[in-house]
């Protein structure tokens, strides 16, 4: 519907707004009652009785009635209760309300100033208002309707007439502060923040034309002296001086000239006038009408309300309920006489819409009479002859969050936690990716967007209830790094006005944002906790979805983006697009790209930067760069012409297969400046930037692009900051990237404040997780390849190398780095033969190193190879972030024209490793026998040593331990390597891997484990896993103790097992001879399983013993002991 006569809601438009900017809108809330939220959507006396109340399963039998309370944003309405002074809900009893449908009061605080609201009579969101249902627990009654008894008159005179309300909302489209296909001086900056001018108004109208207006004057006093009141709200729709009449008149053709008004651009102006008695027809008809006549061609404006105001007599003939507006009468009492009165009407004071009072009545005949107190002042009272149930009680569960707790915020949709395959709830797993130690550890704290319109907007649809919640997150928050949060949006936003009023808007609209024509996901929180005014307080992205399978699409690119190692060389490639539509564009477009170019080369990052311009003037001009961006690029630059589904230098899709992009694992940030590529907001399914986004296992990691139309002046200023910030600011090289944004929206802001650049900024949208990090780098890493090794030239006695460095890290322009070339001798040891310096390497540079090798040996098969090394900072006096990668190494055969340099396999660092490495296992120190019997908490260490010198393990990849446990049906299971049971460090020079696994409290029977292990190389411990066999037995137990051999010659082992859950601690052998006289004692520690005592056949003092017959004794600290005999005979 979009005309809205609203004879009723006027009563209600002064209810005084909770919603200051400086609350949160969840101060009324207490946690530890119940709440029912009642949905309405027409105005009206409402009536919930016990059955109600128990349909929608609340237990009345445990409520006092009395404590029944009724909000409505965030303030307590006044009720009134029938049978609540017996304290119990009985079969007749029943609460009544005013209610009315949601308006645009809240609107207000998105305006800038709040006052440019055109006005409060329409929702930009939403036409349902809430009202929740609770009852207080403190044993304190709930706010109740004042009834006035008081019906006698007095003697005093009815009232003749009183002021009847008649307004009228035009709904038709939306006003948007810009031009419409008319000329201008300058364009429109594009303002995202509502403005002057901007709201839903009626049809636009053009210069010349005519609309008309009738009212029926219902009930007019036509003997009334109270004037006719007309007001009209006029809103201006381009950038030009309007000015307009109005004419009023029995019909069109009898009209004439009622008033006339002048006003500027998008400015509203608001027309009062008065209406002539002889205006009105013989049936109580009023029509009006408007017209420009401006200077200037278009003239474009529209009406945006009318309200009529007029004395009315005091009738109710076949009406259910109409407001009256009582004028004041200086006797302080207003008596009533209301004809044609339906049966048993209710009557309210609604002067005070938060208190409404019930007045009392009586009746004669049709007549129905009343008193009305307190009148000096204009009252306002409503009449109804009917009662309204609503449709449904909500029941809603507020959650009480702690604001310190949480800093990685998800706002989602129900539509979207649904199961998907084997994931039970999409949202949720991203944040269980996003708290994991893989995802960053973060607090994370998931909410609906249901639950925040609840608990933060009083239970309106409104994007405050988003920037209300970050609100609430910031309590006590600075504007400081140190405390970050992070936000993502998780759905889409559809702020295109014919989705306010369509059915299917909640599964549309799903995580909304603020603005029309365009939107902004920053407006949500900019200028709060400190933060200056147009800069968002929060770090926000968005992943634009109506599909819960996207959302683990995109979560799986997040989790390979982010196992990425850091010093992959793609992640410093960076591909420019440039465009443009003209000459001047072309070049100038180019420029602002190279200029940001030499920031990404020059800057900490060294990046490479590949450039594809545009050649032609056509609109459109294809270009391929699949095969740059498969290859690897990590980040997307482009700055020209653009649309939401096209830019003019058009690379084309992700998704679609005919554009050849295959990039799986090197997904880059797509930087876009250009004209609405990042607007995702109006309902659009084959967005350009989202295509790129949601693509399966290719596309980008993440989209900063322009939701509206963008000017090159205020894209080139923030495309340079961004760049500076990204690039070339130490403290947020390694920074994520909604940080990035943040803080190049506040540089740019602090130094450009202007209309444009604020609306540049506003227009920046971040789609995808804005705690990525696009250059993870602290340190430099300088590397070597063969195949970026040469040999320059060759001489008899002399060696020239070229030497391609890499830097896969962080550049330090005023570094120097070093560059040797070492031999190694047949003795292990090394010759150097210097280390040259160099400036330092950004991305890669070649340098040259010349030497004269020394005590080489011939070739032939039976000789040892002359194996060099190249080494980048040799000496390790650079910090880098991988030391692993700095060395090169290379054979030098010798022939008659001189030295050949053979170097290993391209993309190679070192010669072919053949050598199998070897396997040691052990259980608690010891090499064991199949079948042997271990505790039930064994450490079993695997030692793999590799001859290599040169790759070294740093990983457990190529090593993979599995355990066969007691039962029939049982096979081999997978260890699982990063599990609290294993630990490990990476191998030192000399390459030997440690990898310790100890099981907790196994149980008891026979065991199988199984080892594969390969060195870095492939090359595998055996041809066949090591495979042994053990055995647990937790009760415990000591075998007898054989002594062998016996009798001694020169020694014998004591030889006996212990079994039990855990070691037993030392045990002790006591010797003795026949006289009882102890000659010797062997401590040492004792295992489970089978352990051994050696004896010399000596005394303490080391004295060989005399033969004959000794006695010994073995006890264990635990108590268990066995005894035995043994004979030395030598």
């Amino acid at each position: 519907m979009r005309t809205v006569t609203l004879p009723f809601l006027l009563c209600l438009c002064t209810l005084k707004l909770i919603a200051r900017s400086t609350e949160k809108g969840n101060e009324w809330i207490n946690f530890s009652q119940t709440y029912y939220r009642i949905p309405l959507t027409e105005a009206g006396v409402y009536r919930l009785t016990t059955s109600d109340l128990q349909k929608a399963g609340i237990s009345t039998a445990s409520i006092n009635p009395t404590s029944l309370q009724l909000f409505r944003r965030g303030v307590e309405q006044a009720i009134y209760v029938a049978g609540e002074s017996d304290k119990k809900l009985d079969s007749g009893d029943y609460l009544e309300f005013i209610g009315e449908r949601n308006d645009g009061q809240q609107d207000s605080l998105l305006y800038r100033p709040m006052s440019a609201q055109p006005h409060p009579y329409y929702s930009m969101y939403s036409d349902t208002a809430a009202y929740f249902l609770t009852w207080r627990l403190d044993g304190k009654p709930g706010k109740r309707m004042a009834v006035l008894t008081e019906t006698d008159p007095n003697g005093q005179e009815p009232e003749p007439y009183h002021l009847a309300e008649q307004l009228t909302v035009l709904t038709h489209e939306i006003s948007t502060n810009q031009s419409t296909n008319a000329p201008a001086p300058f364009p429109s900056a594009y303002e995202l923040f509502f403005e002057q001018g901007e709201g839903y108004t009626g049809p636009l109208l053009k210069k010349d034309s005519t609309v008309s207006q009738t009212f029926l004057l219902d009930g007019w006093v036509r003997t009334a002296l109270q004037k006719i009141e007309m007001e009209v709200l006029l809103n201006g729709r381009d950038n030009t001086s309007h000015l307009l009449d109005v004419f009023a008149g029995k019909t069109a053709p009898a009209q004439s000239p009622a008033a006339t008004t002048r006003f500027e651009w998008f400015d509203i102006s608001k027309v009062a006038f008065d209406i002539s008695p002889t205006d009105i027809s013989a049936s109580n008809e009023l029509v009006l009408s408007t017209r420009s006549r401006g200077p200037f061609e278009t003239d474009r404006y529209s009406v945006s309300y009318y309200r009529l105001r007029y004395p009315q007599s005091f009738s109710l003939a076949n009406l259910s309920r109409r407001t009256f507006n009582l004028l004041p009468n200086p006797k302080g009492k207003s008596y009533i006489e209301f004809t044609e009165a339906p049966a048993d009407p209710l009557i309210y004071d609604l002067t005070d819409p938060v208190q409404p009072r019930r007045l009392a009545t009586t009746r004669d005949g049709s007549v129905l009479k009343l008193l009305v107190p307190e009148t000096a002042v204009s009252r306002r009272l409503l009449v109804s002859a009917v009662t309204l149930t609503p449709t449904r009680l909500e029941r809603t569960v507020f959650r009480k969050i702690d604001p310190a707790k949480h800093n990685y915020l998800i706002l989602s949709h129900e539509a979207l936690m649904k199961p998907v395959g084997n994931v039970p709830d999409p949202v949720r797993e991203y944040a269980g990716y996003r708290a994991s130690p893989a995802g960053g550890s973060h607090d994370t704290l998931v909410v609906t967007m249901k639950q925040l319109i609840n608990q933060f907007s009083y239970g309106e649809r409104t994007p405050l209830a988003i920037r209300r919640f970050a609100d609430y997150m910031l309590t006590g928050k600075t504007a400081s790094r140190d405390t970050t949060k992070y936000m993502l949006l998780i759905g889409r936003a559809n702020a295109y006005y014919p989705n306010r009023t369509s059915p299917d808007q909640y599964y549309r609209d799903l995580v909304l944002t603020i603005g029309n024509v365009p939107a902004s996901d920053l407006l949500l929180t900019e200028g709060l906790a400190g933060y200056p005014e147009n800069v968002p307080a929060i770090p926000t992205g968005r992943i634009n979805t109506l599909s819960p399978q996207e959302i683990l699409v995109y979560l799986a690119k997040v989790k390979e983006f982010e196992r990425v190692p850091v010093n992959e060389p793609w992640r410093k490639e960076i591909l420019h697009l440039s465009g443009g539509r003209s000459a001047y564009e072309l070049s100038t477009f180019r420029r602002i790209l190279d200029q940001a170019s030499e920031t990404a080369r020059q800057q900490y990052v060294g990046a490479n930067v590949i450039l594809r311009s545009k050649q032609t003037d056509e609109p459109v001009e294809r270009v391929d760069v699949s095969n740059i961006v498969n290859s690897g690029v990590s980040m997307m630059t482009f700055f020209g012409h653009s649309s939401p589904i096209v830019t003019d230098l058009d690379f084309g899709y992700a998704s679609k297969p005919a554009y050849g992009f295959r990039n799986k694992g090197r997904y880059p940030l797509l930087f876009f400046n250009g004209c609405g590529v990042g607007n995702i907001f109006f309902g659009a399914t084959n967005n350009l930037s989202t295509d790129w986004l949601l693509a399966p296992d290719k596309g980008a990691i993440a989209i900063l692009a322009h939701s509206g139309s963008g000017f090159s002046g205020p894209l080139e200023t923030y495309t340079r900051q961004f760049y500076q910030t990204l690039f070339a600011d130490s403290a947020f090289l390694n920074q994520p990237i909604g940080l990035v944004q943040q803080e190049t929206t506040r540089q740019v802001l602090a130094a450009y404040n202007g209309a444009y650049d604020i609306s540049n900024a506003h227009q920046m949208v971040l789609q995808g997780d804005p705690v990525l990090r696009l250059f993870p780098v602290q340190k430099p890493d300088f590397s070597l390849n063969s195949s970026g090794v040469f040999q320059r030239s060759s001489q008899k006695d002399s060696v020239r190398l070229g030497v391609v460095v890499t830097n896969a890290g962080r550049f330090d322009a005023g570094q120097r780095v070093g560059l040797a070339i070492r031999q190694r001798l047949d003795d292990g040891t090394m010759r150097s033969y210097g280390t040259k310096m160099h400036a330092a390497i950004a991305y890669r540079d070649t340098l040259y190193y010349a030497f004269k090798p020394e005590s080489l040996s011939s070739a032939g098969p039976a000789k040892t190879p002359n194996r060099f090394e190249i080494a980048v900072d040799p000496d390790l006096q650079i910090d880098e972030s991988d030391e692993t990668n700095n060395v090169l190494v290379f054979d030098l055969k010798t022939g008659m024209d001189g030295y050949t340099v053979v170097l290993p396999d391209s993309g190679q660092r070192f010669p072919l490793d053949r050598l199998n490495p070897q396997l040691d296992v052990t259980f608690d120190g010891i090499l064991l026998q199949n079948g042997a019997l271990v505790s039930a908490n064994p450490l079993i260490r695997l030692v793999l040593q590799d001859e290599d010198p040169y790759r070294i393990r740093q990983d457990t990849v190529g090593i993979d331990v599995f355990l066969k446990k007691p039962c029939a049906t049982c096979d081999l299971e997978r260890v699982t390597l990063n599990s609290p049971d294993v630990s490990w460090k990476p191998a030192q020079s000399d390459n030997r891997f440690v990898l310790d696994y100890q099981p907790k409290n196994l149980a008891d029977g026979n065991y199988v484990l199984q080892v594969y292990a390969a060195d870095v190389s492939g090359n595998r411990a055996g041809p066949k896993p090591y495979e042994i066999q053990f055995r647990v037995k937790t009760d415990d137990s000591l075998s007898v103790v054989q002594a062998t051999p016996n009798p001694v010659l020169t020694h014998t082992r004591f030889r006996f097992t212990v079994s039990g859950q855990e070691p037993p601690g030392d045990g002790q052998i006591l010797i003795r001879n026949l006289n009882g006289q102890l000659v010797r004692t062997i401590r040492q520690s004792v295992r489970v399983g089978e352990n051994f005592f050696l004896w010399d056949g000596t005394d303490q003092g080391g004295v060989q013993l005399p033969n004959g017959l000794y006695l010994f004794q073995l006890t264990l600290e635990d108590g268990r002991r066995k005894t035995g005999k043994v004979v030395l005979h030598r």
